[in-house]
């Protein structure tokens, strides 16, 4: 959410609008409450006044006794005197500010008043009781009192109303108002302030994180040491430092990988250089005794140097294999569902002719219909290759290895049943020791003794791929000269 006050992209200001934003409801609040109650004391204090004058104007309210038989000329006043001097009147009349009315309203109509249009309240009070009450006098705002006086010598009550403008009252609210806005406001500002730098102190472990960043060359990818920051930043800094050790894990895969590389292609390198070094030595001779020495040793140097530089080539397939099968770029693969057992045929029907050379039986077997699996087809193409080189590398003339496909399910305590697909490669070559089935997945390790040229990155590749796609590879082998089965599980696809 957009702060209103504030810049949005900053966190500090974010923080500040918002910590503002919580005091301004609770100072408004202060200024209603002290609207209210300044013009209910102001209200207070001078209603009071304005009853003290109606009791005095009761006081001059007297009663004259009845006289039996007397007639009265003014029916109005009947036995009820005033007894107002003028200069008294004009005493209650005189204000510097405000304007005073008074009106003495008897059973019978009025008796003394100033302005005849000053109104009656909507309900009378009771006998001896007063009440107050707004009015309107010639658009002027009146705050009014009325007295009711009660008579003793007839039924009814004497209304004695006293009533003024509002200027003093006003005036008052608003000195109480400005009195007590002020400290409210100069609270306000030292609120601020101190909400300013608690947030900027808040966020000093922040900047002190930055700090620790940019410190960090790019060599140097050790973890960042949470020990002294807030608990806030604990998580922030533990999935940094999680991201920084798979980064490094990925810069040491790689640098092994270029080492690895680098000592695996400087052999074929440095022979194919011995056998053109050696087809030059010849082509000189042969040149200066033409007819003596023929052509058999640089025909030889020449299929030593095209073996060399197959061998490489078959290197750096293998290698840029392995990068495609890696985490990094695995990721970026996509996968989708297709037939296992229709790729499984044509890659064991493209090895045939290979096999053939060396007169080995390569066939494929499955009684399923369909092997449904979600994967990427052009690197399982690839560990399916990967497998059937090392089981024709590896499998002596005369020799036999079987693709198969099978449904295989498997019982869990902890889970429901699940059936995979198993792809295996099975072959009836020099097999594999006990103490080598462990090691040949790593990388450019090669069983000694066994006479076969590799790279020793095969079984790396078909791991790599399999890891990819949530699969488990399996190898079994009895021992030396009694074969080896390599078997790789997929998680079949429900239909």
């Amino acid at each position: 959410m957009k702060s209103f006050f504030f810049k949005p992209q900053s966190l500090r200001y974010q923080l500040l609008s918002w910590l503002i934003l919580l005091v301004l409801p609770i100072f408004i609040i202060f200024a209603i409450a002290t609207y209210f109650l300044a013009n209910h004391y102001a209200n207070l204090a001078y209603d009071k006044s304005l009853y003290r004058t109606a009791l005095a104007l009761s006081e001059q309210v007297e009663e004259t006794p009845l006289i039996k038989g007397q007639k009265y000329t003014n029916h109005l006043q009947e036995n009820i005197e005033i007894h107002l001097p003028e200069i008294a009147k004009d005493l209650l009349e005189y204000d510097e500010e405000d304007d005073i009315y008074f009106r003495i309203y008897g059973p019978n109509g009025d008796l003394m008043q100033t302005h005849t249009e000053l109104p009656l309240p909507k309900v009378l009070p009771d006998s001896d009781k007063h009440l107050y009450y707004n009015a309107m006098l010639n658009g002027d705002r009146l705050r009014v009192v009325v007295f009711a006086l009660p008579l003793t010598q007839k039924q009814g009550n004497v209304l004695v109303m006293v009533g003024e403008t509002l200027t003093k009252r006003t005036k008052m609210a608003d000195d109480i108002i400005a009195t007590m806005l002020v400290p409210q406001l100069l609270m306000l500002f030292l609120v601020s302030v101190i909400l300013y730098i608690a947030v900027q102190r808040g966020l000093l472990p922040l900047e002190r994180l930055r700090m620790a960043f940019k410190k960090h060359s790019v060599d140097d990818l050790n973890p960042i040491s949470d020990a002294n920051e807030p608990v806030e930043l604990k998580p922030l800094l533990s999935a940094f430092n999680e991201l920084m050790a798979s980064v490094k894990a990925s810069v040491e895969r790689q640098q092994r990988f270029v080492a690895d590389a680098a000592h695996q292609l400087k052999t074929p390198l440095a022979g194919m250089k011995t056998q053109l070094d050696l087809a030059l030595l010849d082509t000189t001779n042969h040149e200066e005794n033409v007819g003596e020495t023929g052509h058999k040793p640089l025909n030889e140097a020449l299929k030593q140097a095209r073996h060399a530089s197959m061998q490489m080539s078959h290197m750096v397939t293998q290698l840029l294999s392995l990068t495609k099968a890696e985490p990094e770029a695995g990721r970026y693969l996509q996968q989708v569902s297709f037939d296992l057992k229709q790729l499984a045929q044509e890659v064991t029907a493209e090895w045939v002719p290979k096999a053939l050379e060396k007169s080995i039986d390569l066939g494929f077997e499955s009684s399923l219909k369909t092997a449904n699996i979600d994967g990427n087809a052009v690197l399982l193409r690839e560990l399916i290759n990967n497998l059937l080189d090392n089981a024709i590398r590896y499998t002596p003339v005369d020799g036999k290895i079987t693709v198969s496909l099978i449904v295989e399910t498997q019982d869990s305590a902890a889970e429901s049943r699940q059936d995979y697909i198993v792809l295996s490669v099975s072959d009836n070559g020099i097999g594999i020791a006990q103490k080598h089935q462990m090691r040949v997945f790593e990388r450019f390790y090669r069983v000694l003794g066994t006479e076969q040229e590799g790279s020793g990155l095969g079984l790396t590749i078909v791991q790599e791929i399999a890891a990819r796609h949530h699969a488990k590879v399996v190898l079994s082998s009895e021992g030396e000269h009694k074969g080896t089965t390599i078997k790789v599980k997929f998680l079949k696809l429900t239909s």
